[in-house]
């Protein structure tokens, strides 16, 4: 599973490359920056070592983006979201708060149609495991980190619509996140 982010992340640079040697002169677009609020559902889950995955949770997530566009088809962006992820196991549920850090670089396909990959970083804020009536607090590590790649429909000065899969690579309780988010955001700025 490792060797296929390898190469997802050696596809993104090579499409970057050979999109750069078609650039020409100035754009439109170039240098243009957009602050958009986003939210929506998360499906979530942990993924054991050799070991079947956990069930997957539904989740959600909130937060801002702010996009500096290099060119017609290179942006760079930066988020700040809340996340609430977990997994299902042993009939309860492990319920896990976050503060996420994506960097993303979001290449430009079509005028409206964006593919993003990168990092995350992730802060634990706190969790719980529920089991029945029963609550008690794991003891989890408090950060995460892994890869984030995904992809946007929409205009960026307005309304887009992502798909984005962060892949976990930090073990926070003998597993790692796995996290699929659709996402809703509007341009609340546009310069």
């Amino acid at each position: 599973m490792h060797k296929f982010y390898v190469l997802l992340a050696g596809i993104f640079l090579l499409g970057s490359t050979s999109v750069m040697a078609q650039e020409q002169a100035s754009s439109s677009s170039a240098k243009r920056k957009y602050t958009s609020i986003k939210i929506g559902p998360s499906l979530t889950t942990l993924s054991p070592k050799d070991e079947p995955w956990p069930g997957g949770q539904i989740g959600a997530h909130a937060g801002i983006s702010y996009l500096t566009m290099e060119n017609d088809w290179l942006g760079i962006q930066l988020e700040a979201q809340y996340s609430l992820q977990g997994a299902k196991i042993n009939r309860g549920h492990l319920l896990l708060h976050y503060l996420n850090i994506p960097v993303l670089a979001k290449l430009f396909i079509a005028p409206q149609v964006s593919l993003q990959g990168g990092a995350y970083a992730g802060l634990l804020l706190s969790e719980r495991y529920e089991f029945e009536s029963y609550s008690s607090k794991p003891n989890m590590k408090g950060s995460d980190y892994g890869l984030a790649y995904g992809i946007t429909f929409g205009d960026e000065a307005k309304l887009t619509c992502s798909l984005r899969h962060q892949v976990g690579l930090a073990n926070v309780i003998h597993a790692k996140n796995q996290v699929l988010q659709l996402s809703l955001s509007y341009c609340i700025s546009s310069k």
